[in-house]
């Protein structure tokens, strides 16, 4: 036997086994086979796709050293910046990924931020990101990045993709834990975004093929991609309108032309009384957060949950199909990109002291024809079903927008996880006697988050407060905190302080409910200090 020859072939074994091992957690025999009818719906594209998870022994997708690897390598090409902005729950860091003109950040052209992979299990956005990022940061790519700053986390829980499940490492959902940020990855991800302002942002994800579908309908799910701009309470007009008629337009059109179909984003249970939902307006996912931070926010999703590398090369195709057009439209738009969203942060702080906001709302009761594939045949079927809008807001509960919110001395938890978020809470070093909105407690009983497909299973759940205001003048003191609404990140505030929003820092235990003949911990400040 030769022995450089030997050698190799233990290497290339090794290897293997190495591949093997790193996704151990990923089961093929988990996976869920589509009826050859159903498969031959959905044929690959013509373009070949040659990350990791492509190399025929693997058994899995690209691991964690895989990914890394091919983003150290990046760094070689003058357009490119890769740091790390965090570490995982179980010490992976987060990689964040820089492309533009000699790898400096230039705030005054447009900014693109790709999120990929909040879910672990949803392993296409990932890939289809080395992909772009490879693209963008070639040579004959130079003139894009004259035009536009691309900022991108190509694996936003990489100890969830690791262990092959939707959640984190702790059991939490990332994608519902941007208000919260009791994560470290939606710290990173929080902190990222305060630091670079994207002007849009664009959220990868997959959904579910198979599994609940088929169970209630003998369908499996239809259209290669899902789309939803950001829905929920207190958006600029003017970004949300952006999304809706530029944006969004521009995908349809760009995966329409690719051969791909596409619909709006929904999702459902297995239950069959359960409604087929289009995706939440609370104020906790990175897409409808993304929009109170006045960045024009896109949830991009492929049919991919489930079915393990079937169709992934037409998966990772719609990704890059839909990023090529979002940047292109990016590129196009230029500094009236930055001039909209710069008036959007002047136009929402202006509004502190004035006209109402939306403290809860919900998605609007509609009856929808909704297109499947029959499971047997292969053929388009219709089925009627209850559907949930988000496209056109129920709101169920408005007050009176103040000028800005006091906190206690003891808040120092919510006063950190607002600063995460970057908004602005100054101290106040001395007492000032306003007019206030007091917070009076009428109800509190255990409860849980909801979102587009019922409960979201939080461990300990979330204090459901019933409240009334009380106006009077009152005495702050000083070393408490005061967070004006007189800021850009004002749609935040209002989110996180509003103590009976689901999502707020009350609800989840970051401020406690004050006992009776306790202080006020939070309260409503009604002029301007």
């Amino acid at each position: 036997m030769n022995t450089t020859s030997g050698f190799f072939r233990l290497a290339a074994a090794s290897a293997c086994l190495f591949v093997l091992q790193a996704h151990a957690q990923f089961d093929p025999a988990k996976v869920r086979l589509q009826p050859p009818p159903v498969e031959a719906r959905f044929p690959p594209p013509a373009v070949i796709y040659d990350t990791p998870a492509f190399d025929a022994p693997q058994v899995g997708f690209t691991s964690y050293e895989q990914m890394m690897a091919r983003l150290q390598a990046l760094q070689t090409r003058p357009n490119v910046r890769l740091e790390t902005v965090g570490t995982s729950e179980q010490g992976r860091a987060l990689p964040l990924v820089l492309l533009a003109h000699g790898a400096r950040f230039d705030a005054a052209k447009p900014t693109l931020m790709l999120v990929a992979q909040q879910h672990g299990n949803e392993p296409a956005p990932g890939e289809a990101v080395l992909v772009l990022l490879e693209r963008w940061s070639a040579p004959e790519r130079a003139q894009l990045l004259r035009q536009v700053n691309v900022v991108a986390l190509p694996r936003a829980n990489p100890d969830g993709a690791a262990l092959f499940k939707r959640a984190n490492a702790h059991d939490v959902d990332l994608n519902r834990d941007h208000l919260l940020l009791r994560t470290p990855e939606a710290r990173a991800l929080a902190t990222t975004a305060a630091r670079f302002r994207p002007q849009v942002v664009l959220d990868m994800h997959e959904f579910t093929a198979g599994d609940r579908w088929v169970t209630r309908y003998g369908a499996w799910s239809k259209h290669d991609v899902l789309l939803q701009a950001a829905t929920t309470g207190n958006l600029d007009s003017g970004v949300y309108q952006a999304g809706m008629d530029d944006f969004l337009p521009a995908i349809r059109q760009a995966v329409a032309a690719a051969g791909l179909s596409e619909s709006w984003y929904h999702t459902t249970t297995a239950d069959p009384k359960a409604p087929v939902a289009m995706g939440g307006v609370q104020p906790d996912t990175w897409r409808n957060i993304g929009g109170l931070r006045n960045a024009v926010s896109i949830l991009h999703e492929t049919r991919g949950v489930g079915i393990g590398k079937q169709n992934l090369a037409r998966r990772v195709h719609a990704h890059v199909v839909a990023a090529e057009a979002l940047v292109q439209r990016v590129a196009a738009r230029g500094p009236s990109l930055v001039d909209l969203a710069r008036r959007a942060d002047r136009d929402v702080s202006a509004r502190a002291c004035q006209g109402d906001i939306v403290v809860a709302a919900q998605q609007t009761p509609e009856r929808r024809e909704l297109s499947l594939v029959d499971a047997q045949t292969g053929v388009d079927r219709a089925e009627l079903v209850d559907w949930r809008s988000s496209l056109t807001l129920k709101v169920a509960q408005t007050r009176p927008r103040p000028c800005g919110y006091w906190l206690a001395p003891t808040e120092l938890r919510a006063v950190q996880t607002l600063r995460a978020l970057g908004v602005q809470v100054k101290p106040l070093a001395s007492q000032h006697t306003v007019a206030v909105e007091r917070y009076v407690f009428e109800n509190i009983e255990a409860s849980q988050r909801q979102d587009g497909r019922g409960a979201i299973q939080d461990a300990g759940g979330i204090v459901k407060a019933k409240v009334s205001l009380q106006a009077t003048r009152q005495r702050l003191p000083a070393g408490g905190w005061y967070v004006s609404l007189a800021q850009p990140l004002s749609g935040l505030v209002t989110a996180a302080l509003e103590p009976d929003s689901q999502s707020s820092y009350v609800a989840a235990r970051l401020i406690a409910v004050p006992q009776p003949g306790e202080s006020d911990r939070l309260v409503r400040v009604m002029q301007r200090l």
